[in-house]
């Protein structure tokens, strides 16, 4: 098994455009941190305090969600599609453990990729600060709790939508199916938000169903509930645990099955 999970690591990460993306992110951290500055009018010193987290929640219901796309139609779609898939299983190694060391890669790289993001804002953050002679000792430039519970849910968010988003790969006959499926999924839960929020007051009486209602839409969750988990509101978390967990044994379990009964290669 560790010689197959070694093997998976190495297919992905030699890729250039993997690598690519890794390389993108500071540009991307860069980019956002611009944004923030210019367009909604932050002063340097207080953007500074709060920009790890701030920058990660501007790009994290779209741009993140992209990227753990093309992962997963690069990981799972082109290899169905391509053939690549057929040495795997003439080797000793079942589907079961070939699909388990895929998504185990996949979550690894994002994983990495979310740790790139974070190290890249904490550089901005410390130049800013040098640039303009901000005084502060802190290391984050903001309370070390919240950008850990932050980025630990922005994580369970991608570990969940990469699980919808794998079993979506699977059934597409393409990586740019599968990328544009996933993408129309994500825009559409941001631009139609309004039908399942009146669906959600209808709940209003029970406040950790009305919370679920919308956070079962992931990009949903990602744009407004995290915000709302840091205030930890039981009903808040407790809606965001069961989503996660929802598409986690869900979805992951239909990819597996989709992977391991289903005879795509033809």
């Amino acid at each position: 098994m560790k010689t197959l999970v070694y093997s998976e690591f190495e297919r992905l990460w030699r890729r250039k455009w993997f690598w690519l993306l890794v390389l993108c992110t500071p540009v991307l951290v860069y980019s956002t941190g611009i944004y923030i500055q210019y367009t909604l009018r932050i002063p340097v010193k207080d953007l500074s305090k709060i920009f790890i987290v701030a920058g990660l929640r501007e790009n994290l219901y779209l741009i993140c969600n992209f990227a753990v796309a093309t992962l997963v139609a690069a990981v799972f779609t082109e290899e169905f599609r391509s053939g690549q898939l057929r040495l795997l299983f003439v080797r000793r190694f079942t589907r079961g453990q070939i699909f388990w060391s895929k998504l185990l890669v996949v979550n690894t790289s994002i994983l990495l990729l979310l740790i790139v993001y974070a190290v890249s804002s904490q550089v901005i953050v410390v130049f800013w600060k040098f640039s303009h002679n901000i005084n502060g000792t802190d290391i984050f430039g903001q309370i070390w709790s919240q950008v850990f519970e932050y980025y630990g849910w922005a994580f369970a968010s991608l570990l969940a939508i990469s699980s919808l988003y794998s079993f979506i790969a699977m059934c597409s006959k393409s990586v740019t199916y599968a990328i544009g499926i996933c993408m129309t999924y994500n825009l559409g839960v941001l631009l139609f938000d309004p039908l399942y929020m009146k669906l959600a007051t209808l709940f209003s009486s029970i406040p950790l169903l009305k919370n679920l209602i919308p956070f079962l839409l992931i990009p949903y969750l990602q744009y407004k509930g995290l915000d709302q988990s840091l205030i930890w509101n039981w009903s808040v978390n407790g809606a965001i645990v069961i989503a996660v967990l929802f598409h986690l044994i869900l979805f992951t379990g239909w990819a597996y099955r989709r992977f391991t009964t289903d005879d795509y290669l033809y």
